[in-house]
């Protein structure tokens, strides 16, 4: 009877956006990944690139995962400051676009 082999399967890297909600104590930056889980991570600041260690500041997460797709260990940490800005603009258009359609223009102060 011949034996079937199965080909070893390899870890394998993903990247995931992710911003900074916060820094804690300092020292503590609480990441959450902008993906379908919204995970969230606490990173000690010193693992952050100099660029990007604000609240808001948008980062790139590489993970490697492994075969079995059960671990992932985080290799790389990037700055994606494209990525708030974009952010930014797209607050900014919801802003004016509230702003016009509740004719509100240049109002600061909201009563809720």
């Amino acid at each position: 009877m011949a034996e079937t082999v199965k080909p070893k399967q390899r870890a394998r890297t993903k990247k995931f956006p992710a911003v900074i909600d916060r820094i804690e104590d300092g020292d503590m930056a609480v990441v959450i990944l902008e993906d379908d889980t919204r995970a969230q991570l606490d990173l000690h600041v010193s693992r952050l690139p100099t660029d990007a260690r604000s609240d808001g500041d948008h980062l790139l997460l590489t993970f490697e995962i492994s075969a079995d797709g059960e671990t992932r260990t985080l290799k790389k940490i990037e700055a994606a400051p494209q990525r708030r800005a974009k952010a930014e603009d797209r607050i900014k258009q919801m802003q004016e676009r509230l702003e016009k359609l509740s004719d509100t223009a240049g109002q600061k102060d909201f009563k809720l």
